[in-house]
């Protein structure tokens, strides 16, 4: 099971409290490292193995491969960045753990597939560093462009991706009364260029919960929801957007969504999800199939409770004419 990296959590719907780590703000060096690292100590621990048998059976081979277990820790927990650059010892690892022909192929396969990030941060980013630090959001950003499907709840607020710029201005400058006028614009313009990034990357299933209650005229000026309502009916008829509204816990009574937002993301070629999660001061991500399946079901709990598309489409368009 791979293990939690960069990220915090401690009783993740159940009220405890969660804590920031300092290095959040970036995303995993490579989810494919960490998904291979994840598969070598299954394979390991199925056949009985420790770390330092298998450092003892790579001594045993001719030529000799000389591997530290702590080594061979750090290629588990996919924190050996090179790791992709060294496919003989990933095979020569993979053959220690007694991996089958097909297994050993798929593995191989998806590592070398893996290459070092080349392009450069976005100048957006490292313009405006010093507001994306503090939540740690750039990991975010990061995995954003990576994922193939996103699943978005957000209490109360429409979810970023689908936000026109008066509606982020009006809630990231209430949301974040700390800023200055300047850094709630800088956070907008990098919500807008996520958004074009994001239309152009291979992110190809996004589906959005909406609390019916943000849908309210009292929250904001008239004008601004409209706008924000009527991006809302063109985007959900676009192919890769899948929009429900949840009907208010007036109608549906608590659910699991009221301990807060989350954002769940799938990659192409791994197993495993990421779940980004923010508090008031701090952001970070976790992975581990404990949390990440809890979070999935809570998803999907709030999805069969919402109104299917069609009907999510209708609603949309009677409050626009009601405004």
């Amino acid at each position: 099971m791979s293990k939690l990296l960069k990220g915090w959590l401690s009783e993740p719907l159940g009220g405890g409290t969660l804590t920031g780590m300092p290095d959040a703000n970036e995303a995993p060096s490579s989810l494919t490292l960490r998904e291979v690292g994840a598969r070598i100590e299954e394979l390991r621990e199925t056949r009985g193995l420790t770390q330092a048998h298998v450092s003892a059976r790579l001594l045993d081979r001719d030529p000799p491969i000389t591997l530290h277990h702590t080594q061979l820790s750090r290629i588990e927990h996919g924190q050996r960045k090179r790791f992709s650059r060294e496919l003989v010892l990933a095979q020569a690892i993979l053959e220690c753990v007694e991996a089958e022909p097909g297994e050993l192929g798929e593995i191989l396969a998806l590592l070398s597939s893996d290459s070092p990030r080349t392009s450069p941060r976005p100048a957006l980013w490292r313009r405006n560093s010093g507001v994306l630090g503090p939540m740690k959001f750039e990991g975010f950003l990061a995995l954003e462009q990576q994922a193939t499907r996103v699943r978005t709840y957000q209490p109360r607020i429409v979810p970023g991706l689908l936000q026109t710029r008066p509606y982020a201005l009006h809630v990231i400058g209430r949301m974040r009364p700390d800023l200055r006028a300047a850094d709630v614009k800088a956070l907008v313009d990098i919500r807008m260029d996520r958004q074009r990034r994001s239309a152009e990357s291979a992110l190809s299933d996004v589906q959005a919960l909406i609390d019916e209650d943000c849908l309210r005229r009292a929250l904001m000026d008239e004008a601004v929801l409209k706008e924000q309502l009527e991006r809302l009916v063109d985007e959900s008829d676009q192919p890769r957007f899948t929009i429900r509204i949840l009907p208010s816990t007036d109608t549906i009574g608590v659910h699991s969504g009221v301990a807060g937002g989350f954002v769940l993301m799938d990659f192409p070629g791994h197993a495993r999800s990421v779940v980004w999660l923010e508090n008031m001061v701090s952001s970070g991500y976790f992975d581990e199939e404990l949390y990440t399946d809890r979070y999935a079901a809570v998803f999907t709990d709030l999805w069969d409770k919402a109104l299917e598309p069609e009907d999510t489409r209708v609603r949309l368009k009677e409050i626009v004419k009601e405004l």
